[in-house]
């Protein structure tokens, strides 16, 4: 076969090719970029949930010491009462409370108008501390997956409560969130608790989380405050 005969099988055949390499090389052709994350910016509220309980449609799995534990609380013994700081969880279902989420690329923060306080969530990849303080919020760090935001949570102290019924945790809680954007107005919030102390295995609720024409305001609880001495027990629990 003389060269000029080969040639126009060559060039054929590279034609044919040049696709396939261009996309294996992350060139333009085939070559797919990642989407960005949903954007949750904004203003944001749940349901007041005062009973997490309820959602789950029965009494979470408790260990024996917490279901005694559980049963011996009273609305008195909240923390909130003592201006306490409120938790990641029960933050977010605080209801007529909002909170802000402010969105980077690396990290989301959470403003809760409860008590002022805030939330930092890292989602630059990073991994857990392995030696944690443990704090009112945790350590929280989160990922992507398609629309929903996954946050995961340890290094929380046993100061704080679920919601206003009493529902209680260890310094063993871990927290995962699920932060779902279904439309520009409406996230749905799925978090499960798993705490081997209080609760026989993992449990969780869902709530429905909606977008606010608000701003969060200033809210302030003074620990020398002058109206918990008023508070009587009211302790209904059989």
């Amino acid at each position: 076969m003389t060269q000029s005969s080969r040639a126009p099988r060559f060039i054929m055949a590279a034609l044919i090719a040049l696709p396939f390499l261009t996309a294996c090389s992350g060139g333009t052709s085939g070559h797919t970029q990642a989407s960005a994350p949903p954007d949750l910016n904004g203003v944001w509220s749940a349901p007041f949930t005062p009973d997490i309980s309820k959602p789950l449609g029965h009494q979470p799995p408790f260990t024996p010491y917490a279901a005694d534990l559980f049963k011996k609380e009273d609305e008195i013994d909240d923390p909130l009462t003592q201006c306490l700081p409120i938790g990641p969880a029960r933050g977010i279902q605080a209801g007529l409370m909002p909170f802000q989420i402010v969105q980077t690329p690396t990290t989301l923060a959470i403003l809760f108008e409860n008590q002022r306080t805030f939330r930092i969530i890292n989602t630059d990849g990073r991994i857990h501390p392995k030696d944690l303080d443990q704090t009112w919020f945790g350590d929280s760090i989160g990922h992507w997956e398609g629309d929903t935001l996954i946050v995961d949570t340890v290094g929380l102290n046993d100061r704080t409560w679920l919601d206003t019924a009493g529902h209680q945790h260890s310094d063993q809680l871990h927290l995962v969130e699920r932060f779902q954007k279904i439309d520009n107005d409406n996230i749905k919030w799925t978090v499960t608790f798993e705490d081997p102390k209080f609760y026989t295995e993992p449990w969780s609720v869902t709530l429905p989380i909606k977008r606010q024409n608000t701003e969060i305001m200033s809210y302030s609880c003074e620990e020398n405050e002058k109206d918990r001495v008023h508070l009587k027990r009211t302790n209904t629990k059989k």
